[in-house]
């Protein structure tokens, strides 16, 4: 078993997106423009997302925070009301082509739309046109790829109006806006300067309805919330404190489990430290001491500083294992030190997995997701999860480093549909509708706010009943790990007021397993 095994078992598998989508395009030419009609919901709402939806009304912008409260469901209650008696022409935009395919399945699917497309940059431009693809009543689409073939001949028309504040149908009163509803699905991406703002700002100048999804859209910011007012008339923020939503969350439990790391690795740790703070002399000594706040890219002795402090963290966070392939090595400080991390690899491949796979033991789940910021630990801890539970059981989500969009929203099929355990890197944080889990465990903590409450937000669906949303996170004992993670949760607290409980957690460690255990 490797991780070439695993892509070649998606890529041939039923759960291959490449295969899917060939179901997802047109196959035949479009000659006329469509309307859809939508006259039932294969789901049902809420108490508290209807009235959410009873709220909404020409334009409107729903946030949730975090993730987690329903909002694909309510943009599909929304479709239901605005066609059921008078048929429309349906855009919904995605940031990525992984979502916009899971959406595409979810409106065939959950809305009982057959026709609905999803229409990416993989089609030729040429093809898009010779198909007469956006003459499809329901069509999900990346914003770019929209604009491309809509908007980029009116590039400066589109700036003038955003600059100068006025109406852009007073300029451009040929052009017709050719879909009569936006969706717009994790919009915070598109506030700015940004193929996806310039399609609502049109769209919305143009008078369709518009209702944007979002998780962390950054309100606090008065600049995008300035933007976001210009497109929408309503802004409905969602918080899991809220007494009606509150009866539908599970209470929230982070349980911190302290592990020892073995006494060569925590050697390391310190000689790193040693090393980084030369670095950081040299640097004050020939550039100033402001010069450290650049993070700059430019220097090679800064370029060394940052991936000297990037290993550090890694090597603690994610576990030993997590930086063998890492490039830093090869400095001449670092001769001595990694012969002592070659020996430490053999007798002690990385401490975090087994407490890992311990937990899982240990919990009854349905669903279980692991985080893993390291692209290199995700696909180590994956496959010797694989190893044990089997392939067809655990899922492995990785960026674009190691798999290509279509083997990523594979992956994500694969665990919607069988998988019980998820392994994934911050990939799976943001961007892309993973499924409920009933577990969650963090290899490391979140380095942010943002990545915080995308986390927790995947575990906060109630799933069979689940009173508690537990999360375990893994931390170092004797390192940065519990300062860093006690920091970034003050913070969340701060920010968007997302509180859980905090408990401390011993489990035993049965040894550690071999490199050849892995390697094998």
């Amino acid at each position: 078993m490797s991780w070439k095994d695993y892509l070649e078992f998606i890529d041939k598998s039923s759960y291959s997106i490449k295969n899917l989508a060939l179901d997802l395009i047109p196959k035949e030419v479009i000659y006329e423009e469509q309307k859809v009609s939508i006259k039932k919901l294969n789901y049902e709402l809420y108490p508290f997302q209807k009235k959410i939806l009873d709220k909404i009304k020409n334009t409107a912008l729903i946030i949730g925070l975090p993730t987690g409260l329903g909002k694909t469901y309510i943009a599909g209650a929304f479709l239901l009301r605005e066609t059921f008696n008078d048929p429309k022409r349906i855009l919904f935009l995605t940031p990525s082509v992984p979502l916009g395919v899971q959406q595409t399945l979810f409106l065939r699917k959950m809305l009982n739309i057959d026709n609905a497309f999803f229409i990416s940059g993989n089609i030729p431009p040429e093809k898009r046109k010779k198909l007469k693809v956006w003459n499809a009543g329901c069509v999900v689409t990346t914003p770019q790829t929209f604009y491309n073939d809509f908007l980029s001949n009116y590039e400066e028309e589109i700036e003038f109006a955003k600059s100068n504040n006025i109406n852009l149908k007073d300029i451009l009163d040929f052009f017709k806006f050719p879909f009569d509803i936006i969706i717009a699905d994790e919009c915070h991406s598109y506030i700015g300067e940004t193929d996806g703002y310039s399609v609502l700002f049109v769209g919305k100048a143009y008078g369709s309805k518009i209702l944007a999804l979002s998780a962390t859209p950054q309100l606090h910011s008065q600049k995008r919330l300035e933007e976001l007012k210009r497109i929408f008339e309503s802004i409905e923020v969602l918080s899991i404190d809220d007494p009606e939503i509150k009866s539908f969350i599970p209470k929230r439990s982070l349980i911190l489990v302290s592990v020892d790391i073995p006494e060569d690795l925590l050697s390391i740790y310190k000689q790193l430290a040693d090393i980084i703070k030369e670095y950081r002399n040299k640097i004050k000594e020939e550039y100033g001491i402001e010069h450290l706040k650049e993070h700059c890219k430019e220097h090679s002795v800064c370029i060394t500083f940052l991936a000297l402090k990037m290993m550090r963290m890694r090597i603690v966070e994610d576990g030993a294992s997590s930086v063998i392939n890492y490039n830093i090595w090869k400095i001449r400080e670092l001769r001595e030190i990694y012969e002592k991390y070659k020996e430490l690899i053999k007798r002690s491949f990385n401490h975090k997995f087994s407490i890992a796979k311990e937990i899982l033991d240990m919990e009854k789940f349905e669903k279980a997701i692991i985080f893993v910021e390291s692209v290199e630990a995700a696909k180590q801890l994956g496959v010797m999860l694989q190893k044990e539970y089997g392939i067809e059981n655990v899922a492995i989500l990785i960026g674009k480093e190691g798999m290509n969009l279509e083997q990523q929203a594979s992956a994500l099929l694969h665990f919607r549909e069988i998988a019980k355990i998820l392994v994934t890197t911050s990939i799976g944080e943001e961007g892309l509708d993973i499924p409920s889990a009933d577990l969650e465990i963090w290899l490391d903590p979140p380095s942010n706010p943002k990545k915080w409450i995308q986390r927790f937000g995947r575990v906060l669906r109630k799933v069979n009943k689940k009173e508690i949303a537990k999360t375990y996170v893994i931390i170092s004992k004797r390192t940065h790990e519990k300062r860093k993670l006690l920091g970034v949760m003050r913070k969340v607290e701060k920010i968007y007021g997302f509180t859980q409980e905090l408990k401390e957690f011993n489990i035993m460690k049965k040894g550690q397993m071999r490199l050849t255990y892995y390697m094998r």
